[in-house]
């Protein structure tokens, strides 16, 4: 059974092969879709070498990518369409399958007792405040799955962190490098420049009636009213429904009977480790008569941890005294589990050998699991209960309303059937909805969906858990072209601005000729009665100008300063002409510290660019095997 420790090692190992002559590519966006193959298996929807990936995969991904968007943009109310979905997850699968069985190749596994560690660290798999084998089956269930093969999964995504950081760990850089890179990054400019500026060109354009009224009959898209809609709506929540559950003390009383049932009074050991690796240079036998010294040294009064520092081969663990977590008697090795089944708390063991090691056990800690009195239970039992009923009693609501909507299309009458507060909401565009309403969902049914807006009916729809909405569409106001009196300023503006936009893309283009042929930058300055400016020891990261500027001016050729020159355009409009003046490099010496951060910046440039090569390779080598 392979250690913790000869995961981490096999890595270590396999990446510094992996990672020889690796060419640093850009990151390539997504899989070609236009080819697709036939299959006899439908279940089947893409096989990467010989890993097949099945629907119940992609439909166990899906959850996973969903769950990882809504939780990263839960304050942007994100929707994604199943399309989209569906992509990015079977992308994310087979860059999976293809690091994975890289790994199995190169004999690399995680197995279950270290899955399980693992999750003893997660609060999901928890049980007051300690892990939980049936805390773990139970969340394996209620997503659809039998734990064996949920287990399976969560090692293949450990095996993926374990490849990360592996690749993270172990790229080679050279002194040169970081110092070229730090050279650069270091390195300021200096620059003579003009700023041109569109509001004065505005000032001074002027526009013909009839140029105007021409301008708003060809561009009349931009001068439209908003859609605007009318409606009724019902509120649904699982939380409202909840504060009037009243909850019996017959029923509290028989929940923590249940709970007493099932709390689970196994005693749990903290446990560290020394390792011992067996290898070429270490036989078996030196590293049992090693193990052996440092448990007489221990008895004479030697710290453990310090031992553990010193001597242990477990880079993972070693700087924090060689801590391996909490285990019930199941989390850890057998071999591990039947030494400290009787040792006691600041106890050593006798040296334990495994497959390709030798450890040094000690027990650190020792607890025994209390259950709750009732009376601190009876509160968290009866938030459960009521957060339950409310659930249920909400899917049932759902289910009633659903009904009715078909056989009864009058939101009025629902309200009165289920004694549900009806409320109302005046014209409103996309740009002033109420805050209530402000969801995607509603949005997109309101103002995207066609077959709703010429076809009004009772719409109930599911916002999120907990969450719904019952509308009925009163009236819609679509977009219209607002007359031309009515934008006669506004038409004045778009048009004099077009004009003021031209223009100065002319004297842009002339002043960019005039530095090609050589002409003093501030004659050209005077002639277009311009300030001509100067910066000093501009660096990377200046807030003198802004940041597409000073990408643009770092981007300038340093061979012969003499010509180097450009110019930008700024958000509002503005234009910034620049000449290259000086290139200044850093004189100081640098330190230690700098160059260790920036080797580890480096690192992290290299490690996404490694795993994005995988990703392409693994790309071309998938079959797609349907399309959805």
């Amino acid at each position: 059974m392979a250690s913790i420790q000869s995961i981490r090692s096999s890595l270590d190992g396999i990446v510094v092969k992996f990672i020889v002559g690796v060419i640093i590519i850009a990151f390539v966006g997504s899989i070609g879709w236009s080819v697709f193959f036939s299959s006899t298996d439908v279940n089947i929807v893409a096989i990467v070498d010989d890993h097949e990936i099945d629907i119940n995969d992609l439909n166990f991904e899906m959850r996973a990518q969903n769950f990882y968007f809504q939780e990263r943009f839960k304050d942007q109310d994100l929707e994604i369409d199943e399309e989209t979905l569906q992509k990015v997850s079977i992308e994310s699968l087979i860059r999976k399958s293809s690091i994975l069985n890289f790994m199995s190749d190169s004999s690399l596994i995680v197995t279950d007792n270290v899955a399980y560690l693992e999750l003893s660290k997660d609060e999901s798999f928890q049980e007051d405040g300690r892990f939980s084998l049936s805390k773990f089956e139970a969340v394996a269930r209620s997503q659809g799955y039998i734990p064996s093969t949920y287990l399976n999964r969560i090692k293949d995504d450990l095996a993926m962190s374990f490849w990360r950081n592996g690749i993270g760990g172990s790229s080679f850089i050279n002194n040169k490098e970081i110092d070229n890179n730090l050279r650069l990054a270091e390195q300021t400019r200096d620059i003579d420049f003009v700023r041109l500026k569109l509001d004065d060109l505005l000032a001074k354009t002027d526009a013909a009636p009839a140029d105007i009224k021409e301008f708003y009959e060809s561009n009349n898209g931009l001068f439209l009213t908003k859609k605007q809609v009318k409606l009724k709506y019902i509120i649904l929540s699982a939380e409202e429904l909840r504060k009037n559950i009243e909850v019996t003390e017959e029923l509290l009383q028989e929940e923590y009977a249940i709970y007493l049932e099932s709390f689970d009074n196994s005693i749990r050991k903290t446990v560290s480790h020394l390792m011992i690796n067996i290898d070429e240079d270490t036989t078996a036998d030196d590293a049992l008569i090693l193990a052996q010294s440092l448990v007489s040294e221990i008895k004479e009064g030697s710290n453990f941890m310090d031992l553990v520092k010193q001597y242990s081969d477990d880079e993972g663990t070693k700087d924090t005294g060689g801590d391996l977590g909490v285990t019930d008697g199941s989390v850890l090795p057998p071999e591990f589990e039947n030494a400290i089944a009787s040792m006691k708390e600041g106890e050593i063991s006798l040296p334990v050998e495994l497959e390709g090691s030798v450890h040094l056990l000690m027990v650190t800690k020792i607890q025994k699991p209390i259950p709750l009195t009732y009376e601190n239970k009876r509160g968290l039992i009866s938030d459960t209960i009521k957060q339950d009923l409310a659930n249920n009693e909400f899917i049932e609501l759902l289910d009633q309303i659903s009904d009715l909507t078909f056989s009864l299309n009058e939101i009025d009458a629902i309200g009165k059937e289920f004694n549900l507060l009806v409320k109302s909401a005046d014209y409103f565009s996309k740009d002033s909805v109420p805050q209530n309403l402000d969801r995607n969902k509603i949005l997109e049914l309101l103002f995207e969906n066609v077959e709703f807006i010429n076809n009004p009916s009772v719409e109930l729809i599911e916002i999120g858990e907990g969450e719904a909405f019952v509308l009925y569409l009163e009236d819609y106001k679509p977009e219209t072209t607002k007359s031309f009196e009515q934008v006669k300023s506004e038409a004045e503006e778009f048009y004099k601005g077009k004009l003021a936009q031209s223009e100065l893309d002319v004297i842009i283009k002339k002043i960019v000729e005039s530095l090609d042929q050589g002409t003093d930058f501030s004659k050209i300055a005077d002639e277009q009665a311009v300030a001509l400016e100067s910066y000093k020891d501009i660096s990377r990261t200046s807030s003198l100008l802004s940041r597409p500027v000073v990408y643009d001016i770092f981007n300038l050729p340093r061979a012969n300063i003499k010509t180097a020159h450009g110019a930008s355009r700024l958000e509002n409009g503005d234009a910034i002409i620049y000449k290259l003046k000086a290139v200044n490099e850093k004189q100081s010496e640098t330190t230690t510290e700098e160059k260790e951060a920036f080797k580890g910046f480096i690192n992290e440039e290299r490690n996404i660019s490694e795993l994005s090569e995988l990703q392409v390779t693994s790309q071309n080598a998938a079959v797609i095997i349907r399309k959805f």
